[in-house]
């Protein structure tokens, strides 16, 4: 990477720190700008085709990936723009990019059971324990710190995104999980020194090992599964969706409508509460004939 080009990233995350983004958001922007910059050879200074050609480059990446790279460079080309640092702003000759609509790919009882008994670590037993009866995802289960929870109001305290902290129902398998971590300190500390908690990438580790010990083969099953088995679950056993929206904190009703596809046990259900008929075994018509 050029100087100059090490230098206007430099500026944008000082300027995404200052807007009071997450740390996750700055972070992934950074990778997806550095690795667009190795690969393309040019950062500050690049052209719509250059854009459009990356953006477009190998199709077995995913529309949401392609969609999640064109925000961070419409972000970075439009703070050049804005700042001066460019007369114009090539992304904005950038498609939008079409997300086919996301289908839940929650894991089953089972699957957890097997999880849970597949000689995962008490701290990892505890993650999944998070993900699933609290529906958090792997940065809030990295954080979590004893003081987050309160057993006098069964509350469990969390940051969601958009740096809102919001207090949820304690779940009460986590109440007594409670009992068993630490009540002045994080639950998952940092190792090797470091102060603070584990990071999100060792807790997605920490479970992504746990199924593979479980044996469980399904590609497409991430420690996000486990959020994803704690909202369709509710929903199964027919809790208000505004209510999952609530718990999962989500902005939009939308984005927890994805949780009303599944499940196929329901559809079964469904279909067999329309009663059956007696099907008459012929026409009847040749009797009528021969009664005229």
């Amino acid at each position: 990477m050029h100087d100059h080009d090490r230098e206007a990233l430099a500026m944008f995350i000082d300027y995404q720190r200052a807007q009071n983004l997450a740390a996750t958001t700055i972070a992934n922007r950074r990778s997806i700008l550095t690795t667009f910059a190795r690969t393309t050879g040019t950062l500050v200074d690049c052209d719509p085709f250059t854009l459009r050609r990356y953006i477009g480059r190998d199709a077995r990446i995913t529309a949401g990936t392609r969609r999640t790279e064109r925000g961070a460079l419409t972000a970075f080309y439009t703070f050049l723009h804005d700042e001066g640092l460019r007369a114009d702003n090539p992304a904005l000759k950038l498609p939008v990019i079409r997300v086919p609509k996301g289908k839940p790919r929650p894991f089953t009882a089972e699957q957890i059971d097997t999880l849970l008994a597949s000689g995962a670590y008490t701290r990892t037993r505890a993650m999944i324990l998070l993900g699933y009866y609290q529906g958090f995802r792997v940065s809030s289960i990295a954080a979590v710190h004893g003081h987050d929870i309160d057993l006098v109001s069964q509350r469990i305290r969390t940051v969601v995104k958009g740096r809102k902290e919001v207090w949820f129902p304690l779940h009460p398998m986590i109440a007594e999980l409670a009992a068993t971590m630490p009540n002045d300190g994080y639950w998952f500390p940092a190792r090797g020194g470091r102060a603070g908690h584990i990071l999100p990438s060792s807790v997605t580790n920490l479970i992504t090992r746990a199924k593979k010990r479980a044996e469980i083969a399904e590609r497409k099953l991430t420690p996000h599964s486990l959020r994803h088995a704690f909202a369709t679950d509710l929903l199964e056993e027919g809790v208000d969706i505004r209510v999952v929206q609530e718990l999962l904190a989500h902005e939009h009703l939308s984005t927890t409508q994805i949780y009303t596809q599944v499940s196929e046990q329901r559809k079964d259900a469904g279909i067999r509460t329309l009663a059956a008929r007696d099907i008459p075994t012929s026409s009847g018509r040749g009797a009528a004939s021969i009664a005229a």
